[in-house]
């Protein structure tokens, strides 16, 4: 993956650096072309000629580079803020049980405004509660041993009840895991965030919680609305979040995944076919 964005940016360079060059180019043209034209004939056209090339020449350029690299950009954005990210971060919340955290984190989202909801059953899952304000969702489930089949299972049942059962086409969603103990296969997907639709209009974020050990697991390095949400409701601090919340600076899922992403290859992304986790 990295020799693919080192790629990437050189390629960025290079079309930046020939637009420019074009766009100084055609603007002192223009501003000469009379002159040029009085002074020759020859000249004109042949600058006339030289300007229509850099056109075509720009804009076969744009289309190469994002007809290569733009759909997997954000893609590769976030599983590079995925590896660079602390491996989990402490909360600021003084429970230590999943029944108090959960009540305590309901109790705050009531404060700030959201419509709250206790014992919630969506699509046949069940959740402690799920709070509601204008484009921002928080979905909180208690589940005692959390695995990756647990997060998927969720993750499908939280985007068919915001788009199907209310209607909702965009916005910020956080569904957060209060568990007893995260399963090492759910932490390595803690990082993962979920874009839904074309213009990924909906985007929805995970917070893996263990209230014993302090510790929730979720991408804390990228700022987004939903970063805000978890620190704000989950962690119960402000961003940007104080070095005292961060935890170790690397896990093993996070070199697992480097490893992995070795073998990125465009052409199976684009046929839907790779896969980071």
């Amino acid at each position: 993956m990295r020799k693919f964005r080192l790629k990437q940016k050189k390629l960025y360079k290079i079309m930046k650096a020939i637009i420019i060059v074009s766009v100084v180019f055609i603007v002192l043209y223009i501003g000469a072309q009379p002159y040029v034209a009085k002074a020759s004939n020859i000249a004109a056209i042949i600058c006339n000629y030289a300007c229509d090339l850099l056109i075509i020449t720009n804009l076969c350029l744009i289309f190469s580079y994002y007809n290569k690299y733009g759909k997997s950009d954000s893609f590769l954005e976030t599983i590079e803020y995925e590896l660079d990210d602390h491996g989990f971060y402490f909360t600021a919340r003084q429970e230590n049980n999943t029944a108090d955290f959960i009540k305590a984190m309901q109790t705050d989202c009531i404060k700030s405004g959201f419509a709250v909801d206790s014992n919630v059953e969506a699509d046949g899952f069940d959740f402690a509660f799920t709070a509601f304000k204008k484009k921002e969702f928080i979905y909180t489930a208690d589940i005692e041993s959390l695995s990756r089949n647990d997060v998927v299972a969720y993750i499908d049942a939280v985007v068919n009840d915001i788009t199907v059962q209310r209607l909702k086409r965009n916005g910020n969603c956080v569904i957060c895991f209060v568990t007893d103990k995260a399963q090492e296969d759910a932490i390595a997907i803690s990082k993962m965030i979920t874009p839904i639709g074309k213009k990924e209009q909906l985007k929805i974020a995970l917070a893996l919680v263990e209230p014993t050990e302090n510790k929730c697991f979720f991408l804390g390095n990228k700022p987004t609305k939903c970063q805000q949400m978890i620190a704000n409701y989950v962690l119960r601090c402000d961003i940007p979040i104080d070095e005292k919340y961060k935890g170790e600076r690397r896990l093993e899922f996070q070199d697992k995944l480097e490893k992995h992403m070795e073998s990125f290859d465009i052409k199976k992304y684009k046929s839907g076919t790779f896969y980071a986790h």
